[in-house]
């Protein structure tokens, strides 16, 4: 698969305790990472080297910086699922834009040796302490939905004693990533991924970039937006363990 742009929307379903709900247009950038430094060349608009409008800057990733992302991500894979990683592994990811770095999540798949899907990690992040946590799940055919309990905090309105079932399809001309969230009062929350593929190009780099040139900031924005109008819909604020110490 060749480096591509994924670009669609993201849309939030609050149930419990109160109703809420957005969508936002976004798009992420589908990269093989055994294959970063053969990235075409996009000037002032794209770099793995250098300043540029978007950037790809290995410290903002899982790791020790000094080693290639794509074997980060693979020990972690195998670390998390006792399966190695047969093939090459790609992200689904977010870039620094304006000097400026922060991702929600980024997602990772692993490949095995005939080119199948066979590994699956999201790295949650939170703000504004920037931590982060890594889900991840060994796949076959007939498993594209994966659960596990949830182990870090990430929204405060979320309290940490609930379970994920994550829906996924293999990014090939579209993908979706869904994750629904349930605790013993039922169906809390749905986040869905909705995204098609574009050729990464210096055109689709440009006219995404330029309709959204700080996307790092509206994404912030967007996050501290929402959870202004849910604490004001009066769901309670669960303090993160950070926040006491």
């Amino acid at each position: 698969m060749k480096p591509s742009l994924y670009i669609g929307t993201i849309a939030h379903s609050r149930q419990i305790p109160k109703k809420h709900h957005f969508q936002y247009p976004l798009f992420m950038w589908f990269l093989n990472l055994d294959e970063l430094d053969q990235l075409p060349y996009l000037g002032k608009w794209f770099s793995t080297s250098k300043w540029a409008l978007s950037r790809y800057h290995r410290p903002d990733y899982y790791g020790d910086p000094d080693i290639p992302l794509a074997d980060a991500i693979k020990e972690k894979m195998l670390e998390l699922t006792g399966h190695t990683v047969e093939g090459q592994v790609y992200g689904l990811m977010n870039m620094r834009t304006l000097g400026l770095y922060f991702s929600p999540v980024n997602f990772y798949y692993g490949y095995d040796s005939l080119g199948k899907l066979s590994h699956f990690m999201a790295e949650v992040s939170n703000i504004p302490w920037n931590d982060r946590h890594q889900y991840c799940h060994y796949i076959t055919e007939s498993d594209l939905t994966p659960e596990n309990p949830k182990q870090f905090h990430v929204s405060p309105f979320n309290p940490l004693n609930q379970h994920y079932r994550w829906g996924l399809k293999a990014p090939t001309e579209t993908t979706f990533v869904q994750i629904d969230v349930n605790d013993e009062r039922g169906h809390i929350f749905t986040a869905r991924l909705d995204l098609k593929r574009r050729p990464l190009t210096l055109k689709s780099v440009r006219h995404e970039l330029l309709r959204k040139p700080a996307m790092t900031i509206a994404m912030v924005a967007g996050i501290y937006w929402q959870a202004l109008k849910i604490y004001i819909k009066g769901v309670p604020y669960i303090t993160y363990k950070k926040e006491t110490i």
